[in-house]
């Protein structure tokens, strides 16, 4: 039987861990509902839809530490890198009229040298996203997994994380305090894919989350030396549930009349129920060498419709995504 070593488990992860997502992206609307604005509270964007009043979506682009698996590539063509294609689709992006730009050197502890970039484009039903990672002298493992927080925080949160999101037509932590005050069951809000169906998170106080495809082989991977790295999710210790078929993440309100979600590609793993009433994706943004660039596309959604018409929006915003069963 050969060994288990890490250079073994890299190759096995190769083949779905260099990928570079190269997508033509497509013309912006010029009319689109959504604003998107930097916050003054550094590291945070905030949201608003002017066919949903009353209501302000969040986001923190950095936070905790990462995940970290495997080795480090030599080179862009070991890595599937075409620089080329990558300077394109950020051109491409970059240029779009009203693209809102953020900028992050990241150097805390725990964390290799890079930097990233994201573009956020508001068009007809969210926001476009695209981030740019600029590795360091160091490079970035095969697996380098980050937090992206999606806040959707309520009018029952702590004032600072209010000033970022408050959103009470999807705060499951509003609804369940209502619910507690009349003496009825919790309602989940949340939903993910599983088995091409949408189901519902359950409706806890814990953490919950789960894996994508990708997240089932890199947390195999990882469990073959540290088990104890694959018994819970992220740094907010969330309970396992069954994998599920993508990393496309939403929640609807209670009267299943407006959805809104996150995708990114290259999820691993994604995650429910944290102080800021957020939703967590776990992208993967390793595979780089050292000085090397990648970009990496993803979704906010954010209108009038069902979950069933967002799955059609993201089988088309995303048609490479598509079909990625964990079984």
């Amino acid at each position: 039987m050969r060994p288990v070593t890490k250079r073994y488990l890299f190759s096995l992860m190769r083949p779905f861990l260099g990928l570079v997502v190269l997508v033509v992206c497509t013309q912006v609307s010029a009319s689109s509902p959504i604003t998107a604005r930097l916050t003054d509270r550094q590291g945070f964007a905030t949201f608003t839809n002017q066919r949903h009043p009353g209501n302000r979506i969040g986001y923190r682009f950095h936070e905790h530490t990462p995940m970290i698996w495997g080795e480090i590539p030599n080179s862009n063509a070991e890595a599937g890198i075409q620089p080329a294609a990558v300077t394109q689709v950020i051109n491409t992006f970059a240029t779009r009229p009203g693209v809102v730009k953020y900028e992050l050197d990241v150097n805390q502890e725990k964390w290799v040298p890079q930097r990233w970039i994201f573009y956020l484009d508001p068009v007809e039903d969210g926001i476009d996203l695209l981030l740019v990672v600029q590795a360091g002298d160091t490079g970035l493992n095969a697996y380098y997994g980050i937090q992206q927080c999606f806040r959707m925080s309520g009018k029952t949160n702590i004032t600072w994380r209010r000033e970022i999101a408050e959103t009470p037509a999807f705060s499951e932590y509003d609804l369940w305090d209502q619910q507690t005050q009349i003496g009825t069951i919790r309602t989940s809000l949340t939903h993910v894919l599983r088995a091409g169906r949408w189901v519902a998170l359950p409706a806890k106080q814990r953490s919950v989350g789960a894996r994508t495809p990708l997240g089932v082989r890199i947390d195999k991977a990882r469990s073959v030396i540290r088990p104890d790295l694959v018994k819970e999710i992220g740094p907010y210790e969330a309970e396992v549930l069954p994998a599920i078929d993508c990393g496309l993440i939403a929640r609807t309100d209670l009267a299943h009349q407006w959805v809104s979600g996150l995708f990114w590609e290259r999820t691993s793993h994604v995650t429910n129920h944290h102080p800021a009433d957020c939703l967590h994706s776990i992208v993967n943004i390793g595979n780089v060498p050292r000085n090397g660039q990648s970009a990496i596309r993803g979704k906010i959604y954010w209108f009038v419709g069902s979950l069933e018409e967002l799955l059609e929006r993201w089988r088309r915003d995303f048609p490479k995504s598509n079909g990625q069963h964990a079984h």
